[in-house]
């Protein structure tokens, strides 16, 4: 049996579920950093349009999560008129962000995630 060459998918829902309230009552308490993370996010999400936008995040596992935060912040009309995209790099970046008419929002996170691949790729050279 022959398995087909696919491109790239950017953008696809993950298969991630979240995880059950149970599970989550034995976290940490959150850091500073991770609110003022979350704090930047949750401006960027008051900040989207109401007649749709295209929002970058880092990973695919990324997507579900910010959808999931529009739509608790601003309702579901403005979570179904924006477009919430993963782009790993500034390729896949550029790719999605090509010939769009929609405002583009970039999540804070994007940046670090980038530099700290950077930073791993590095390490594994030396």
């Amino acid at each position: 049996m022959l398995l087909q060459d696919t491109s790239l998918r950017i953008g696809l829902p993950a298969a991630m579920p979240p995880r059950p309230m149970a599970d989550r009552l034995a976290d940490p308490a959150p850091t500073q950093a991770e609110l003022c993370r979350a704090d930047r996010t949750v401006r960027m999400v008051q900040a989207l349009p109401n007649d749709g936008a295209v929002v970058i995040v880092h990973s695919p596992g990324a997507v579900i999560l910010i959808r999931e935060a529009i739509r608790e912040l601003r309702g579901s009309e403005v979570a179904a008129q924006t477009r919430v995209v993963a782009a790993p790099t500034v390729a896949d970046e550029r790719r999605v962000s090509a010939g769009i008419s929609l405002p583009v929002f970039r999540d804070h996170f994007v940046d670090e995630q980038r530099e700290h691949a950077r930073a791993v790729m590095q390490a594994w050279r030396l």
